[in-house]
Formats: C-alpha cells, structure tokens, sequence
C-alpha cells in the first residue's frame, strides 16, 4: 500500500508541474522584450587592416575593413554606459542625445585593441548620428616586412533593422 501511495504523488507532482508550467512560460520574455528596452545597436568593426584613408573623412570606410572586420553588436538605449569585448578588443562607451533631441548622440569611449603585432588605445568624445559609420582609432606601422594597419569603427543604428 505505501507503495502505491508513493507512486501516486509523484503521479500528482508531475501533473501539478505540467500543468502549471505552462502558463509560467507564458510569461517569459522575447527579443521583442528586449529589444524595446534597448531600442539601438551599437556595431562595433575591428580589423588588423585600415579603416579609412587619412584624407577622407571618418564616415568614408574602405571597403576591405567592411569585408574583412570582425564585428561586435550590442543593444543600447539612447542614454546608456557600459562595455563590449571580445578576445582582443575592449571598449567601454556612454551614449547621450545631444541636447536631449532625439538626432545625434554623444560617444565617449575608450578602447583597448590587440593583436600578435601590439595594441592601440584610443579614447575621446564624438557625435554619432544614427548610421553613419565613424572611425575611432587605428595605427600605421610601417616594417621590413610591409605595412601593417589596425582600424577600429562604429555605429549606431535602430535595432529592429529600420
């Protein structure tokens, strides 16, 4: 008899969990959850090539480094502070609307990358308008076995692709 009981609560358990979980899933969130809290994507391209020309501007990235970067993304709200790393690059940045509007927004940053070859650091404050690319920083190194260029840039765009 007290085996029989036995199986029977574990019988009772196992529906009372099946029939309750259901709706405590209902209730979980989706992308859709986090996307409207973080309604931009800062994108973040690294690369041990060039990012732009010297006597172009910073939005004018060449098209090797678009090919060729790795890339980071992260969700971001139009005021917000925080960090993105992978391996070999770093950064941490606060975002902010210039003058409170709803247009472009101040970038501080500072940020760390590194290869077999060295690192570069580079930090400062910018504005970023809402997908237009911006190069951060990178270096030129010129040796006996040829140049070798590192290039780091960013932008921001709307989360859900529009």
């Amino acid at each position: 008899m007290p085996r029989k009981t036995s199986h029977s609560i574990k019988a009772f358990i196992l529906l009372a969990l099946f029939t309750l979980s259901g709706p405590a899933l209902a209730g979980q969130p989706t992308p859709a959850d986090y996307i409207d809290s973080k309604p931009l994507l800062l994108e973040v391209r690294y690369c041990e090539c060039q990012a732009a020309n010297p006597d172009s501007p910073p939005s004018d990235l060449l098209p090797k480094f678009l090919d060729e970067s790795k890339i980071l993304k992260v969700g971001v709200a139009a005021e917000d502070n925080g960090f993105i790393a992978s391996r070999e690059f770093a950064l941490g940045y606060k975002i902010s609307p210039v003058d409170g509007s709803s247009g472009p927004f101040r970038f501080n940053y500072i940020g760390t990358y590194t290869t077999d070859d060295g690192s570069n650091t580079g930090q400062g404050p910018l504005v970023l308008k809402e997908g237009e690319w911006v190069s951060l920083f990178g270096s030129h190194h010129q040796s006996e076995t040829g140049s070798q260029h590192m290039g780091v840039a960013v932008r921001l765009i709307a989360a859900d692709g529009s």
